[in-house]
């Protein structure tokens, strides 16, 4: 495509969409084993959905992100959607695609909202809890695994707008190729991914650590809130031996994330 002569395909931005494809045992109670035959509850998505809408808007996401201070100007992000989708069945195993769509994102912001949704919706933490990052205090968020994360879009709004009909260039955008872009993502992108995750259950993994997590200031050294799981956990002896009951999906060793 043809475009204007200082076009700059960063600062010409006006918002990006990424999309999360997870399989959805990511969402069960944390008072259930995980299981891969795990399916969403009438309510789960909706459920889900909640948690997401509190990252709407505008916030100071400095404890999304590495070397912020609290409240620091440049850690300050517009969300303008974040959503999950309906589940559905690949290889036997349920998955849902998040989609989230803002102005800019930083450096794991987008999997440390994934990892704080997720561990409101399992349990281990509170929603208020979320409120409560935007603020002063540095709380340590986990962070989702990477696998399920990938560009969908770069929205050039402002710029279609004002060259993307002046007979010299054309609108930057996929919506022209929308269904072989779809087609694209299904055969190539979306396998690949399942197909990865199914043989590194790196969600499996996060998951069976993610009932250790702290979500305290990271400067405090007094103990903060703690899941009821991970107060059991911290029981396990110091050897690495566990019992048979935390030995299905849970990890033998448990390191801090």
């Amino acid at each position: 495509l043809r475009v204007t002569k200082n076009f700059n395909c960063k600062s010409a931005a006006d918002a990006r969409t990424y999309l999360y494809l997870t399989p959805t045992f990511a969402f069960s109670p944390a008072t259930e084993i995980v299981s891969e035959s795990w399916r969403c509850e009438p309510d789960t998505v909706e459920n889900v959905n909640k948690v997401l809408e509190k990252f709407k808007g505008t916030h100071y996401f400095h404890n999304y992100t590495s070397g912020k201070l609290p409240l620091e100007p440049s850690s300050q992000r517009l969300i303008y959607t974040f959503e999950c989708g309906q589940p559905f069945i690949r290889e036997g195993m349920e998955w849902c695609i998040i989609t989230v769509k803002g102005q800019s994102f930083m450096l794991h912001q987008i999997r440390k909202m994934i990892g704080m949704m997720v561990a409101v919706v399992r349990g281990h933490t509170s929603l208020t809890k979320i409120e409560e990052t935007w603020g002063m205090e540095r709380i340590d968020i986990p962070r989702a695994p990477g696998l399920g994360l990938m560009l969908d879009e770069i929205h050039y709004d402002r710029y279609n707008k004002r060259y993307g009909s002046d007979g010299i260039h054309e609108p930057l955008s996929w919506k022209s190729l929308e269904d072989q872009v779809q087609l694209f993502k299904e055969d190539f992108v979306f396998s690949d991914i399942i197909k990865t995750e199914i043989e590194s259950k790196s969600m499996f993994e996060w998951l069976s650590i993610l009932p250790v997590h702290k979500f305290m200031p990271r400067h405090f050294e007094q103990d903060g809130e703690e899941s009821p799981l991970g107060n059991a956990f911290r029981r396990i002896d110091k050897s690495g031996k566990t019992s048979n009951s935390a030995s299905n999906g849970d990890a033998a060793e448990i390191e801090e994330i």
